[in-house]
């Protein structure tokens, strides 16, 4: 009996659901005319959180410390391939691969169960085709699963069962020694067991010669199923952002395509997840006593760390502070007059007395800025200037009072923070030049004597950096030392983006 599409009102709102992929409509219409649908498995009926399988091999590989892992893992299956010609079969099965292993650090035996069960472990139903797979088992369609797969029929009955579904039929190459990618004979076996005619067979996979072109040339109807959220990624791309990828595909499908949430999940867990590292390598080189992420861009840097760093780095937080607190707190009676331009800077288009209260200093009374010509009227402009810091240094003892009481909170925070004389500190910061360290090395000369760190995301190719970097110590994870000239310059022009990676949320 052949059952139509339309049999269950469930099976018709998973179709609606697959409006977004390519070819849906047609999809529709050979469902129609099909007695039984086949469903390739992985990447289609079931995914996982990865860009590319093979990443996973890296998985095991940092698992077990053996850095050279895919590379062992792949060469392994390549002689299985050529054993498996030799012998006159047809398909290899993941006990002929770890046969082929040349001597490892760890058992064969141990690794090829690990491999097993972080396969079981990844893969989760792929909500753009399981909806459909199990609708039309309740619409009475007979489905089966069709892989090519050095997996025994084991793994995917495993994988269906808590979905109730482990009783489904299973053409599983490694078990009936024919393939879907070869020469298509997975699809005779799977027309003579199943008794229907090829022409009544649809099956469903996203590898277009395995899925599309060995089941036509075999008679059967097929259709080329194409994620409606395609993604291109480097085979050589970071683990960190292959999983970035992968969790688009998993649990962050609702993130929007072309958003900054999307650009998060893609480079900025990456960008995350390789900094912190690196300053681990680096905090341990420069035997370095306390870290401390700079608010406001060490914000996730430090939430990452406490989930999965501890340990790891020596003593860390996340460190309040700003380039203005610092340099407030650098200010004294004897350098007063070389601050004035910080004090000015950023300043146009303010009204005077907001140049004030925004370091916290209380303004004149109103009557006497009007008497000097600083009303609130008035709007700050270069033309101005020369007016403002006379004002500012004949007002010093009042701005001096806020400057001491930021000496005193800076050095009360780092005691808190159990920095002590002699401590080796590291400042972590995304970027560019090295002001705030600056600001932060200028504040603390006067309280104590310890040795700075500048640890940075990026340091950009700037004549400010170059300068700073003869009196203070810079490092950074990207550089001109290991980065092309052109792709620094890319980084330093969407720099605003880059911070984004690492910033604490704005607050509304």
């Amino acid at each position: 009996m052949t059952h139509s599409v339309e049999s269950k009102p469930g099976l018709t709102e998973a179709l609606a659901a697959l409006e977004n992929i390519p070819g849906h409509a047609e999809l529709g219409a050979m469902l129609e005319r099909a007695e039984a649908v086949s469903f390739d498995f992985f990447d289609t009926l079931f995914i996982r959180p990865l860009a590319h399988p093979e990443d996973a091999f890296d998985l095991l590989g940092r698992r077990f410390g053996i850095d050279d892992f895919r590379a062992r893992r792949r060469a392994a299956q390549v002689e299985a391939f050529r054993r498996m010609l030799d012998a006159g079969r047809k398909e290899i099965t993941l006990a002929d691969i770890y046969g082929c292993f040349s001597e490892m650090p760890v058992p064969c035996a141990d690794l090829m169960q690990a491999e097993y069960a972080l396969e079981t472990a990844l893969i989760e139903p792929n909500p753009e085709m399981f909806a459909l797979f199990r609708a039309l088992i309740e619409a009475g369609k007979t489905v089966v699963v069709t892989s090519d797969m050095y997996l025994s029929a084991d793994f995917f009955i495993e994988a269906l069962r808590p979905h109730g579904l482990a009783h489904l039929p299973m053409f599983i190459s490694a078990d009936c020694n024919a393939t879907k990618r070869d020469c298509g004979e997975l699809f005779e076996v799977l027309i003579e067991r199943l008794g229907v005619p090829a022409g009544k067979i649809l099956h469903i996979g996203d590898n277009l010669q395995a899925d599309v072109t060995r089941p036509r040339e075999k008679g059967l109807m097929a259709f080329h199923y194409r994620e409606s959220r395609a993604q291109v990624v480097r085979k050589n791309a970071s683990l960190a952002t292959s999983i970035g990828h992968g969790l688009l595909r998993t649990r962050a499908r609702e993130v929007p395509a072309g958003s900054y949430a999307e650009l998060g999940f893609i480079y900025g867990g990456a960008a995350n997840a390789g900094f912190l590292q690196w300053i681990g390598e680096r905090a341990r080189v420069d035997g370095i006593d306390h870290v401390l992420f700079l608010s406001r861009d060490g914000y996730a840097l430090e939430r990452l760390a406490r989930k999965t760093a501890e340990g790891e780095l020596p003593s860390f937080c996340y460190f309040l502070g700003s380039r203005t607190a610092y340099n407030l707190a650098a200010i004294n009676a004897d350098n007063f007059g070389q601050f004035i331009p910080f004090l000015l800077s950023g300043s146009d288009g303010l009204a005077p007395c907001e140049l004030l209260e925004r370091i916290g200093v209380q303004p004149p009374a109103a009557q006497v800025m009007q008497d000097l010509g600083l009303g609130a009227q008035v709007r700050v402009s270069v033309a101005l200037h020369e007016k403002l810091a006379s004002f500012l240094y004949a007002w010093r003892w009042e701005i001096l009072k806020v400057c001491r009481r930021n000496r005193r909170a800076l050095h009360s925070y780092l005691r808190q923070l159990g920095i002590r004389q002699g401590s080796r500190v590291a400042l972590v910061d995304v970027g560019w030049s090295g002001t705030t360290q600056e600001a932060f090395e200028l504040a603390v000369r006067s309280l104590m004597d310890i040795e700075v760190f500048g640890y940075y995301f990026c340091l950009a190719d700037t004549p400010e950096r170059a300068r700073r970097e003869q009196n203070q110590r810079m490092s950074a994870m990207i550089s001109a030392a290991n980065t092309s000239p052109k792709a620094m310059a890319e980084i330093y022009a969407n720099r605003a983006a880059v911070e984004l990676f690492f910033s604490a949320p704005t607050i509304r």
